[in-house]
Order: structure tokens, then C-alpha cells, then sequence
């Protein structure tokens, strides 16, 4: 079971945060951004996505 939320947690990283972490660091002139900038990167990048969407959704 252990084995089967791993693996959901690395195809997630790994195909919906990651990708477009890397987008971003490239679009600012780094050409081959790491996996943990990439990471962090995409992580910030969702979580400026959800605000957005909440601000709209609150009407701000």
C-alpha cells in the first residue's frame, strides 16, 4: 500500500510540479535547472496558481 501512495507522490512530482518549475527557471535564463529548483520552483508556481484562483473566485 506504502508502495502505491510512493509511487502516486513521484508521478505527481515528477509529471504536474516539476515541468513547470523548469519552464519558469528556463523563461529567466537558467538552462538546465535542477531537480530540486525545479521543484521548489513548481511549488510556487501552484501555489501562486490557487491564489489566483481563490482571489477570483472571492471577487478581490
Amino acid at each position: 500500500m506504502d508502495d502505491d501512495i510512493d509511487d502516486a507522490i513521484s508521478f505527481l512530482v515528477k509529471r504536474v510540479v516539476m515541468p513547470p518549475g523548469r519552464w519558469v527557471l528556463e523563461q529567466v535564463g537558467d538552462p538546465r535547472p535542477s531537480e530540486i529548483a525545479s521543484l521548489v520552483t513548481g511549488l510556487a508556481f501552484w501555489a501562486f496558481v490557487v491564489f489566483l484562483a481563490f482571489a477570483l473566485v472571492l471577487g478581490w
